[in-house]
């Protein structure tokens, strides 16, 4: 049963009602190789369709992610024929974009049956397989699993083709949670004291994603005209590029929703893309990050001043938790660089499409959205319109001890580049 207010679609219509509040069907949600990887606040491959179909006049427009995820922008501008860019700093994510972006031809195609049959027939040969650095290894993964992904890890990095090693590794890393005694229900890793999990077989695991993942690179194959997809040096604060963009479309980081770095350790670490050590260090990049010192944070609070939300909310979860709220002051301070870098790097009169969800930090309700709106237009950015959508399969079930909030809404904001601050529905 559905509200009246709410307006029920198969797709985005093109004039979006301002303001309105959206239910996507989604009938094609895993279309192509959006099936990739389950991925931590994956937002619905709609959304970029819809900004690409509203917002691009010719084929030369130039698209750009600064938060890229697992590409689920480049993936649709990529098929929709368009040359795409993103920015991403977590390295399992950046494997999974140049996966997932990848056209097979009948050839390369082909080659991946033979490897997969490579890998199935010699796993359970004597491999010199090597155990990954992990810490207390065997609280997370059963002495046999271990084995066994050790040594698909090991036939999978034997292959030549760079292209078809790494939708083995995607095939790979997707399995890991699954055959770890890691609960399924939460994206971060953790081990359920209540709820004895039984770990899947890996090989029965890594076979059965491997038949859906080639399903969905034949797919893609057979698109006959795709775009470019290019990931840029740098990050979603600060990156390089010889181009300038048209379209910019991104969903960036909840507030203290995800510790991303941790959310993909296991991943990380059996692939060696980072150690333990690493890892700890490369928390304090992430936006949204909960790893700051609090002394440095407190010294620069000119944010606040560009929403008035901002400060009223910083200053009542401050009295509770002055570093929660540090955190929430930093995590805008953050969406200010990245605002400002995508303005820089936008044409006149280009657009950014921003897809957020609000938060509840110490019970304290938090209108992100709203935030980024007022940081845009003191920032050189117009508002175009916004509108809302129910988020049908939400991806977080964390406890969080009132510091967090199970979100129901993305918000859609789009911003134009130009001088005039106000806003125009449209």
């Amino acid at each position: 049963m559905f509200d009246k207010d709410i307006i029920k679609v198969k797709n985005l219509p093109k004039d979006i009602i301002y303001d309105g509040t959206y239910y996507i069907e989604q009938s094609s949600v895993n279309s192509y190789t959006h099936n990739y990887f389950k991925y931590p606040c994956k937002f619905i491959p709609e959304v970029p369709r819809w900004a690409i179909n509203k917002y691009t006049i010719d084929k030369d427009t130039k698209i750009i992610d600064p938060f890229a995820g697992s590409g689920t922008t480049l993936l649709e501008a990529m098929v929709m024929g368009f040359d795409s860019y993103g920015t991403e700093i977590d390295d399992i994510a950046r494997l999974i974009i140049k996966a997932k972006t990848t056209r097979f031809s009948k050839c390369d195609l082909k080659q991946v049956r033979v490897e997969y049959k490579r890998i199935i027939t010699n796993v359970n040969s004597d491999i010199n397989y090597i155990i990954p650095a992990i810490d207390n290894i065997n609280h997370w993964f059963s002495e046999e699993n271990t084995v066994t992904l050790a040594k698909l890890l090991y036939l999978i990095r034997e292959i030549l083709n760079d292209s078809i090693r790494d939708f083995f590794l995607v095939v790979f890393v997707s399995i890991i949670k699954n055959c770890s005694n890691a609960d399924n229900s939460s994206p971060k890793p953790y081990v359920s004291r209540k709820i004895i999990k039984i770990p899947v077989e890996p090989l029965l695991e890594f076979s059965k994603v491997y038949e859906k993942y080639y399903k969905s690179t034949e797919e893609l194959s057979t698109v006959k005209k795709t775009g470019t997809v290019e990931l840029l040096e740098g990050d979603a604060l600060s990156f390089k590029s010889q181009h300038n963009f048209d379209l910019a479309i991104t969903s960036p980081p909840y507030i203290n929703a995800f510790d991303y770095g941790r959310t993909m350790r296991l991943e990380n670490l059996w692939l060696g893309t980072l150690t333990e050590d690493s890892l700890r260090k490369k928390k304090a990049f992430y936006v949204g990050t909960e790893k700051l010192n609090s002394n440095i944070e407190s010294n620069d609070m000119s944010i606040l001043k560009e929403s008035k939300h901002l400060n009223e909310v910083y200053h009542l979860i401050t009295e509770m938790d002055k570093k929660r709220g540090l955190i929430v002051k930093r995590f805008f301070s953050d969406m200010k660089k990245n605002i400002v870098q995508v303005n820089k790097k936008l044409n006149l009169s280009g657009k950014y499409v921003i897809v957020i969800g609000n938060s509840t930090i110490r019970n304290i309700e938090v209108n992100s959205a709203k935030i980024i709106e007022d940081i845009a237009l003191a920032n050189g950015f117009k508002l175009l319109t916004k509108f809302k959508y129910i988020i049908k399969n939400s991806y977080i079930n964390i406890p969080r001890n009132g510091k967090g909030g199970k979100i129901q809404f993305d918000n859609v904001i789009v911003l134009e580049k130009g001088s005039n601050n106000g806003a125009t529905k449209s």
